[in-house]
């Protein structure tokens, strides 16, 4: 299967990052065949490495069929790429990836997780977690999609159930997304929040990042949800 360079190009970036700050360990059960034993076990947590998905396009169909819902051919490629244990956290977190758990996670993550009726019924596919304030799932918005399937990407939260900021946008695409998590993934600096212990030449760093971040998503990122990912300390250039 052909996957979009977009995808793999971000999930071995991100995966590359994680290795170099040493963070591809995991303290829970890792399928053998994603056992990294090259590095040290500490402290229960054991190295792990991604391996070839073995997701099929049935399975895939059938979670389409049992939600109602068609997924971005862009998030069908993430899934039948590699799988993986965790991704870049900046913003958002993908839903772990394993082989022989994969379906449950996403099963549990769209019926049991939240609240069923104010996300997947009304069209919303979560696939990840907001990571800045523990808002709630993050979610293919499929009630707008564009022209070839793709579709806004938003997050659930929890603390503003019935008000306008129950559903807020966070990238127009999920290919927008992708685009902009590959900044992330290639750049060993947390551009949105501003540190007390940042020094002179660090913020003005971590502007530039955040205005590349925002300027490859003018109609997302870097417009409606400008205040989203503008609000952690670290403003865009001017």
């Amino acid at each position: 299967m052909k996957i979009h360079p977009l995808v793999s190009t971000y999930v071995d970036n991100a995966v590359a990052q994680l290795r170099r700050q040493n963070l591809m360990c995991f303290p829970g059960g890792i399928p053998h065949s994603m056992q990294d034993n090259t590095i040290p076990e500490q402290d229960g947590w054991r190295g792990w490495k991604c391996c070839p998905s073995t997701v099929s396009n049935d399975e895939l169909n059938r979670l389409e069929d049992e939600t109602s819902l068609k997924f971005p051919t862009l998030y069908r490629d993430l899934l039948s790429y590699q799988h993986f244990i965790s991704l870049t956290e900046v913003g958002l977190s993908f839903e772990r990836h394993l082989p022989g758990e994969w379906t449950h996670k996403l099963q549990s993550l769209y019926f049991r997780s939240w609240l069923p009726e104010r996300i997947i019924k009304i069209g919303l596919l979560p696939f990840g977690a907001e990571t800045q304030m523990d808002a709630g799932p993050v979610c293919f918005d499929t009630r707008n999609r564009q022209p070839d399937g793709d579709c806004p990407v938003v997050f659930w939260d929890h603390d503003n159930i019935k008000t306008d900021d129950e559903i807020q946008i966070m990238f127009s695409s999920s290919a927008k997304m992708f685009e902009c998590l590959n900044i992330v993934a290639t750049n060993d600096i947390n551009f949105l929040n501003h540190l007390d212990e940042d020094g002179e030449e660090t913020l003005p760093q971590k502007q530039l990042l955040l205005t590349k971040f925002l300027d490859a998503d003018p109609e997302g990122a870097g417009g409606p949800a400008l205040k989203y990912w503008t609000s952690w300390g670290v403003t865009k250039q001017v």
